[in-house]
């Protein structure tokens, strides 16, 4: 009998992170809770686990700096991804809006449905938690507080007050999964990258012109601040295409030369469509 892999996500149960492992692996896994983003990951690195799941960017929210910046310091590989369609709800002991006074949840979640919060709870403090399942046991404890989180942290206690209260309703987010064995070259790929440039004009032109020269396709691009560097930053790059195909080889040894800090994180099978 196979062993089963032993996966990390973003503890506590219940979490999106925790949904997101359950979807991928449909249980087919020992699943293995920490209480950061960088703590799955180092789990990963270490080899105290074979697998990290963890979220990098939210269609409403943008990047996850946890971890983009936690990606960036460890050694690590991206070997997949997952996007989930997330579905916010408000839980609470009542359904009653005028009894909620608090609003409990990861900042996030809070960002992704903030008008619904304006529009429905004006009023309502908003108070930030460690996670929508942390946030859910807050709930529990307090009738006059409610939290944003799944449907799976209902299971706790609670009642789901009111679906679907993301301000987007095609909310999703994106998953990547981490760990020592690259992924395979599948014909439909992505690969993620980060690289930086001098301070200086033209750098960044001047490197996009040479995905631009091997016709690859970028399909984001964001910047975070390299620490210790005063407005330094480091460009976190998706391109379609694998890290083997010989348009993004080329662009890659070019930049390589041209003396760009260049750090490819992964290359790997792209996402099928979102499952909720």
């Amino acid at each position: 009998m196979s062993k089963l892999p032993r996966v990390a996500y973003m503890g506590p149960p219940r979490t999106f992170s925790h949904a997101a492992a359950l979807c991928l692996y449909e249980g087919q896994a020992e699943y293995v809770q920490t209480r950061t983003i960088p703590d799955a990951i180092e789990a990963a690195e270490s080899g105290q686990v074979d697998l990290a799941i963890v979220p990098i960017e939210n269609s409403t929210e943008g990047g996850v700096n946890a971890t983009l910046d936690a990606l960036f310091d460890a050694d690590v590989t991206i070997s997949g991804e997952l996007v989930l369609e997330i579905e916010l709800c408000l839980l609470a002991q009542s359904a009653d809006l005028t009894q909620i006074q608090r609003v409990a949840s990861h900042p996030q979640p809070l960002g992704q449905c903030k008008q619904w919060l304006r529009d429905h709870l004006p009023d309502a403090e908003l108070v930030v938690a460690d996670s929508t399942t942390s946030a859910a046991q807050i709930a529990l404890k307090d009738p006059h507080t409610a939290a944003v989180g799944s449907r799976l942290a209902a299971e706790l206690g609670l009642l789901v007050a009111k679906e679907r209260i993301q301000d987007h309703q095609g909310n999703a987010t994106r998953f990547v999964i981490v760990g020592k064995q690259p992924a395979q070259r599948t014909g439909n790929d992505k690969t993620t990258l980060v690289f930086s440039t001098p301070h200086e004009r033209g750098a960044l032109r001047r490197v996009l012109e040479v995905f631009d020269g091997e016709g690859l396709n970028l399909t984001r691009i964001e910047s975070r601040p390299l620490r210790g560097l005063l407005w330094e930053y480091a460009f976190f790059t998706d391109l379609e295409g694998h890290r083997d195909d010989p348009p993004v080889q080329r662009a890659l040894e070019r930049l390589q030369q041209s003396g760009a800090m260049l750090r490819v994180l992964g290359s790997y099978p792209r996402a099928a469509r979102p499952p909720s």
